[in-house]
């Protein structure tokens, strides 16, 4: 699933002035967005490689594997530049 990042976004406006990247928890947003029916219980791991600009398309790729009580996820988001981020979740269906 892709997400374009919208330059006019208020986030920019504080993160940072002179040099707009995206906060690490709005890709981590669009990442729960890609997971229609699915809730967040748990953050395993975050992994940061490198920052998020205004304009860029972000492409978030998952991997789901049922668990007795919960989904595990690893979902890596990327841009055009390559591997913005990578997560560990642990999810439950809504």
């Amino acid at each position: 699933m892709s997400f374009y990042v919208d330059p006019a976004d208020p986030v920019f406006a504080g993160h940072y002035p002179g040099f707009p990247i995206m906060p690490g928890l709005f890709v981590l947003d669009h990442v729960t967005a890609a997971l229609p029916g699915h809730r967040v219980i748990g953050l395993d791991r975050a992994k940061f490689v490198r920052p998020v600009f205004p304009g860029d398309t972000l492409t978030v790729e998952t991997d789901l594997t049922a668990e007795e009580d919960h989904v595990r996820c690893a979902a890596k988001v990327s841009t055009g530049a390559g591997t913005v981020a990578e997560f560990k979740l642990r999810l439950v269906t809504t």
